[in-house]
């Protein structure tokens, strides 16, 4: 397994890359895994995006500069600011409040299309929501600034914090959060590129205005809300495939409207087939689907798949790059039938 050392949104934002240098103290590391493939799962039938786990040591890595060094007996989070009472939790707090293990899909804002800054896992913590409403917010609380012990900061509104989706994670996989995966509490909010969900939480302050965090203030989007779209895996552009049919396979992921249809074209997107979504758990966990291509007639084909969500919306037809608001548009592959 390959890794390798990113440098992102340097000039995808408009900064050059010395100055980037220059005014961040560390580089962004992001660890990039090695490729999903959605056809190792289909024996699992409608299960299959539930037990699509991704490994700790294979799910990607996205920080600002290095993985700082925190101990559990040390590590405090402070809820305060526009509140009637502030409050401080420590890990052993943490430890004590009720406990859920959710399902939930992570994709990094600067996963091109077809890219694998994407993983499934399964995460044990709190609900966020109760601690929020404990603080008893002001009225005048409208947004939230989220601080990480890295100096990562990013803002959020006080209602989309409230979503009861929302948790803090001390575990993943069964195992206490890695240093690199945010030890040892971090935030989740679904719906939501990893951008808005930092790791190492010390400090949730409710204030007045708005706030722009340590990416928003490079450039990149302050909604960072990752809308509903759909991806090939174990399929490359300019394969070659032969033989009487062929399974095609991928995946499907959005907000919290989840995914309703899957849907698959072999002329670049002028006419439109639908995919068997055979495994569509409830958001924020991934869809996957495929599609039997029986007896493709020899020849080159512009293959497109797009996403609609449960609301209606249909995946952006033009692809467009990860700055600044995360990849959007329909991924298109070329392949030869032999």
């Amino acid at each position: 397994m390959q890794r390798r050392t990113f440098v992102i949104g340097a000039v995808a934002g408009g900064v050059g890359l010395v100055q980037y240098v220059l005014v961040s103290r560390y580089m962004n590391r992001l660890r990039e895994p090695r490729g999903f493939s959605v056809r190792e799962y289909l024996g699992f039938g409608e299960k299959a995006a539930l037990v699509a786990i991704t490994p700790n040591e294979d799910f990607f890595v996205q920080s600002k500069g290095e993985v700082p060094t925190i101990r559990a007996g040390e590590w405090h989070l402070r809820i305060d600011g526009l509140v009637e009472e502030a409050l401080t939790i420590t890990y052993a707090d943490l430890l004590g409040l009720p406990r859920i293990d959710k399902l939930l899909t992570l994709e990094c804002i600067n996963n091109p299309i077809g890219g694998t800054y994407i993983g499934n896992a399964r995460w044990s913590g709190t609900p966020l929501q109760p601690l929020l409403e404990g603080v008893r917010p002001t009225r005048e609380a409208v947004n939230a600034i989220l601080y990480g012990a890295d100096g990562y900061t990013t803002g959020l509104p006080v209602e989309r914090l409230l979503n009861p989706e929302n948790f803090l994670a001390y575990r993943m996989n069964g195992e206490d959060l890695s240093p690199a995966h945010g030890y040892p509490c971090r935030i989740f909010v679904p719906g939501k590129y990893g951008q808005k969900q930092p790791k190492w939480l010390t400090r949730i302050e409710l204030m007045n205005r708005e706030f722009l965090g340590y990416w928003e203030t490079r450039g990149w989007s302050d909604d960072a809300e990752c809308w509903a779209h759909a991806r090939f895996t174990d399929l490359e552009d300019g394969a070659k495939i032969s033989g009487k049919n062929f399974v095609i396979t991928g995946y499907a992921q959005g907000n919290l409207d989840g995914i309703q249809t899957v849907e698959i074209s072999f002329d670049g997107g002028k006419a439109w087939e639908k995919t068997s979504l055979f495994s569509n758990p409830p958001p924020p966990t991934w869809s996957f689907w495929k599609y039997v291509w029986v007896a493709p007639r020899a020849g080159r084909y512009r293959l497109t798949v797009r996403a609609t969500d449960r609301r209606g919306r249909i995946q952006e037809p033009e692809p467009q790059s990860f700055f600044p608001g995360g990849a959007t548009g329909q991924q298109n592959l070329e392949v030869i039938v032999e």
